[in-house]
Order: C-alpha cells, then sequence, then structure tokens
C-alpha cells in the first residue's frame, strides 16, 4: 500500500498505536504534543490527535510533516507503518516469545520476510509486558535486532534504525554479539541511505569489536561492510582489500552465501578499476555459484552487475540480456528487489538514451519513477537520478 492509498483510508490501527508509542516514548500528554505542534509552525489540537491515535482518522500529508517534527521520525517511517498492516492477519497466537523467534528465524531463512515480521514483533509485544525482568529485558534487545533485519529486507530501512537505536539504548543489557549485530546492522541501513562517513565509524567499530570478541562471522561482516562503503566512496583499490580479507574470514566459517556476495563485489570493483575481462570472469563464476546453490537474490544481483558491465563496453546487446535476466530472478514470492530492478531500469533508460530510442526511453523513466517512490536506500545511481529529476523540476 503506497501512501496516498493510505492518506485515503478512515484511520489506520496500526498508525495510530505508532503514535501513542512515540507520545509515550517521549513522555507527552495530548496537550504537549499540541503545544510541541505549534512550535513546529503547525497545529494540530489535543483531540485530533486522540482521534488519529484511536484510528478513527487519519492525519493529511501536512500534520504527519508536523508530526515527524514533533518526535523526530521520517515520514517515510508512518508510511511504512500503514504498509506493515497487511502482515498483521500473519501474526502467531503464541504466547511464548522464545518460540516466536524460532518461527521467526525460519521465516527468515525461508525468505518470507512478510512472515518474519510479525513473529518478531508478537515476542516483542510480550517480551515488554514482561520487561520488568532480566531475562525478557535481555531477549527484548535480542528480538529487535532480528525484527530490524526483517524490516531491511522489507525495504523499512527508517523503522528498522529505530528498532536498533531502542535496542543500543539498553547496551548495558546487550551481550557482545547482540551488540555487534546491532552496530553492523545500522552500518549497513546507514550506508543504504548514502550516509557513508556514519557507516564506516559503525563498521569500523563494530569489525574492532568482533575481533576483540574473537567473532570471526561478524568481523568478516563487518570486513563486508567496509568493503562496500569504499566502492560506494570510489575507493575502489582498498575497498578490494577489505573485500579480500572478508572473504578470507567467510571462509574461515564455512560462509558460502556471503562469499559469493564478496566476489560479486570484488567483480563489480575490478570493472570499476578497468580491469573489466577478469571483473566479468569473476561475476560470471560467483553467478555460477549462486545458481548452483539456488541463491535467487545473488542471481539477480550478478546478472545486474554483468548487465552494467557489458554497458560499460558498449555491447548494449549483451547488457540487455543481462538485465532482462536479473529482472526475471528479481520478481519472487510476492517480493520484489525493488533495489536491483531500480538499477536494471537505470541502465536500460540509459542505453534508451544512448540509441535515441524514445518511445522505450519513456518506458523506462516510467519503471524508474514508479520504483524510486518505494526506495529508501541511496547508491549512484539513485542519486544522479534524483538529480536529473531536481534538474527537470527547476527547468519546469
Amino acid at each position: 500500500m503506497g501512501f496516498q492509498a493510505a492518506a485515503n483510508l478512515k484511520g489506520s490501527t496500526r498508525l495510530g498505536n505508532y503514535l501513542r508509542k512515540l507520545r509515550s516514548g517521549y513522555g507527552y500528554s495530548l496537550r504537549r504534543v499540541e503545544e510541541r505542534a505549534r512550535a513546529e509552525g503547525g497545529e494540530i489540537d489535543n483531540s485530533q490527535l486522540s482521534r488519529y491515535e484511536k484510528g478513527i482518522c487519519y492525519p493529511s500529508f501536512d500534520k504527519l510533516r508536523v508530526l515527524a517534527s514533533v518526535f523526530n521520525v521520517s515520514i517515510q517511517s508512518f508510511s511504512d507503518v500503514v504498509d506493515l498492516e497487511i502482515f498483521e492477519e500473519l501474526k502467531p497466537e503464541s504466547s511464548d516469545p522464545r518460540e516466536l523467534m524460532a518461527s521467526g528465524n525460519q521465516a527468515m531463512k525461508d525468505g518470507d520476510h512478510g512472515g518474519a515480521f510479525a513473529c518478531y514483533e508478537r515476542a516483542i509485544e510480550l517480551l515488554l509486558d514482561e520487561r520488568g525482568s532480566i531475562e525478557a529485558r535481555k531477549m527484548l534487545g535480542q528480538v529487535r535486532v532480528t525484527q530490524a533485519a526483517a524490516l531491511t529486507r522489507l525495504g523499512k530501512l527508517a523503522l528498522a534504525e529505530q528498532e536498533l537505536r531502542a535496542a543500543l539504548r539498553a547496551h548495558a543489557r546487550l551481550d557482545p554479539t547482540t551488540k555487534i549485530r546491532a552496530l553492523l546492522s545500522l552500518a549497513n541501513i546507514h550506508a543504504d541511505l548514502g550516509d557513508t562517513i556514519l557507516s564506516e565509524i559503525e563498521a569500523e567499530k563494530s569489525s574492532r569489536l568482533a575481533s576483540q570478541a574473537g567473532l570471526e562471522r561478524y568481523e568478516a561482516m563487518a570486513k563486508h561492510t567496509l568493503a562496500r562503503v569504499l566502492a560506494d566512496q570510489g575507493r575502489f583499490a582498498p575497498a578490494v582489500d577489505r573485500y579480500r580479507e572478508a572473504a578470507q574470514l567467510y571462509g574461515n566459517c564455512g560462509e558460502a552465501f556471503e562469499a559469493i556476495k564478496v566476489r560479486i563485489g570484488i567483480g563489480t570493483c575490478y570493472i570499476d578499476l578497468g580491469k573489466t575481462r577478469e571483473g566479468v570472469r569473476m561475476l560470471r563464476s560467483a553467478l555460477a555459484d549462486a545458481k548452483a546453490a539456488g541463491h535467487r537474490r545473488l542471481q539477480a544481483f550478478a546478472w545486474s552487475s554483468l548487465g552494467q558491465a557489458y554497458y560499460r563496453q558498449r555491447d548494449t546487446d549483451r547488457a540487455c540480456g543481462c538485465l532482462r535476466e536479473s529482472d526475471a530472478l528479481a520478481l519472487y514470492n510476492n517480493e520484489k528487489q525493488s533495489d536491483i530492478l531500480f538499477l536494471n531500469a537505470y541502465y536500460e533508460w540509459k542505453i534508451a538514451g544512448d540509441a535515441d530510442n524514445p518511445t522505450r526511453e519513456r518506458i523506462t523513466f516510467g519503471r524508474l519513477k514508479a520504483l524510486r517512490s518505494e526506495l529508501e536506500r541511496k547508491f549512484p545511481e539513485v542519486e544522479a537520478f534524483d538529480s536529473y529529476m531536481e534538474r527537470g523540476c527547476r527547468h519546469a
């Protein structure tokens, strides 16, 4: 459900609960929110807010903008909360948080991220009711970090960041592994949002803590994130070094899936460094392994990376063939990999423009606009498209 569709609702119980949770988290009364709204240049009286919280009516965009300022959250988080209502019916009736967490973990392995989200949310609700116990408080942090992973897979980065920050606020009750996981997840989210400096700091800290604790798998993940951030910054040679360090650590841990991702990363860096033949060879090798293991997202990512490589070689026929293969794999099980689909559409758009094919260019441009509205993640192609749109608006 998009933001506009949500605005047409009479009200949203989930959004109401979210607003109530934000208000109670700040310790605000309804009247206090009214005062803060006025200070932010808006008007939301306490009776209006009460109706929003009860799900009787839905706030206008202007009201949501004011509430976002009052509670220091993004407007996108409100839209995301409403979007998650489709998973409400998947919420299990179990009253055992451990059982729910195990079910959520299995759903994540199966690629059912919506089902995992529903299990984790139910577990969090139960643990919040029991948070007086030490065990419940400790487990709450673990579930929040895992819930953030499900939200990230669903493309709800703002909500995932909130869960992680809630977990880290109680860092004294987090075991070392959970703390490292939380920091590492934040590093990846900030990388997705284009904040590479903050991401680099968090990934470095995660790597250091993991090394001190002897947790090779998490040290590998931290090195992997660092490599990705360096590549996003255009520092391809040091990125390759970090990727290789991550590959060595993943090999020690038997993490075949992540090792394939690393090889795709190295392949794309080689291409950016001008080592195109070597990069394409590595991407094709990683693609073959991803296919043999049945990893659809990795296959889609590898095909997309190959498409970009051939585009740079001006081999547009091969590039388009690779991008189409990627598109077919990026739509699966009612979930679409919007980031990969955006990349594919972007390079198809560029190819259409280079070929002076206005019909194809309009079609791919329409796809890009639709996919951009679904993305919180930022990478160079997103920023280039946003700049193009901003130039168009200024010149309109």
